[in-house]
């Protein structure tokens, strides 16, 4: 392993000028991960080298710490950051998609956070998220079993409601700190939005030219002409005091190769905790998918400066062939209302 390139990519990648990144030991932690993989891949792929694994060895190595009792975040993050720093891509989906599945651990803190320990014992008492490194078959039953606790014990709307507040995927608010000067530069909301749309589609060509994943996929022209052809992705289009966003899919290339209805919805979804479920057939609860509009509208609320509201108006969970939300807009940032 590259150890010291590691240590000075780690030290490059703070979120922010005020980060001062992980700490010393946390990156140490990091080390220790990589070269626990790297022994495990030379035990028991014949010694097969670090560089040349790939998403199965990663697979391999997480199902080994579960049985030892020994999988943690640190120990994923160390993989996924070194994965990033040697562009291998393979693994670094696969520890990604590890990560991304830990999602209920994050939604019942929340939860705590929002109503107290006592409110969490009441409707959570007795339920147990999947510890992290859970393949993602096992995740819409207990994905079900949380939801059911939720809305009955503090109804449907307030579950959307916390759902919408509380996604765990919402990033800090300096990784949007770009949409705000973008916002403050624009003349009006459209205008915002055209310049938005223009930018996230310059981003995708940077992806294809460079070869690097946007988030977990590859990028083509294929998909780019997609998202050309689909104003409301990337940016969404406003009507009245509505902004309709449309979700780019999770996997835009498979998505748009495969001609099996269900599969493409499963290549469309992006939740972690309910994506098997198409494929599966189990029912999931339709107000789950407000955990993802509460992801959309975060850029927009950095942007205006202000809290928002938003819906869900289509979802491939809810048999829709897309998944979109409507982000509704303050009447004094309306377009001709200023």
């Amino acid at each position: 392993m590259d150890e010291e390139g590691f240590r000075k990519f780690i030290r490059s990648g703070k979120t922010s000028s005020r980060s001062r990144g992980p700490s010393a030991s946390t990156v140490q932690s990091y080390i220790s991960a990589v070269k626990e993989f790297e022994g495990f891949l030379s035990r028991s792929r014949k010694g097969k080298k670090l560089a040349d694994a790939d998403g199965s060895d990663a697979d391999r190595f997480v199902r080994h710490l579960m049985d030892e009792k020994r999988v943690n975040h640190d120990r994923l993050m160390g993989l996924f950051r070194y994965a990033k720093f040697t562009r291998n891509d393979d693994v670094y989906v696969s520890i990604l998609t590890t990560l991304f599945l830990d999602q209920l651990t994050s939604l019942c803190g929340s939860f705590a956070e929002a109503y107290g320990r006592e409110m969490q014992d009441d409707v959570l008492g007795g339920f147990e998220p999947p510890p992290i490194g859970t393949p993602a078959r096992s995740m819409p039953r207990a994905t079900n079993d949380f939801m059911r606790r939720l809305e009955s014990g503090i109804g449907e709307k307030e579950t959307r409601d916390f759902l919408l507040e509380h996604c765990p995927d919402v990033s800090p608010q300096e990784r949007y700190s770009d949409e705000r000067a973008l916002y403050l530069a624009s003349k009006d909301i459209d205008d915002y939005l055209r310049r938005q749309r223009a930018k996230f589609i310059e981003e995708l060509e940077e992806y294809e030219r460079d070869g690097t994943l946007y988030y977990n996929q590859r990028i083509d022209r294929e998909v780019i002409d997609f998202v050309r052809d689909n104003p409301g992705i990337g940016a969404g289009v406003r009507r009245g005091n509505l902004i309709y966003h449309t979700k780019i899919p999770y996997m835009a290339i498979e998505y748009l190769r495969d001609k099996d209805p269900k599969m493409k919805r499963y290549h469309y979804c992006h939740c972690p905790l309910a994506r098997e479920s198409i494929l599966s057939g189990e029912a999931i609860s339709r107000n789950l998918c407000h955990c993802s509009a509460g992801y959309c509208k975060r850029p927009y609320e950095i942007a205006f400066g202000t809290r928002l509201r938003a819906d869900v108006k289509k979802s491939v969970l809810w048999g829709d062939p897309i998944c979109q939300f409507a982000i509704e807009i303050p009447e004094e940032l309306v377009p001709g209302k200023r």
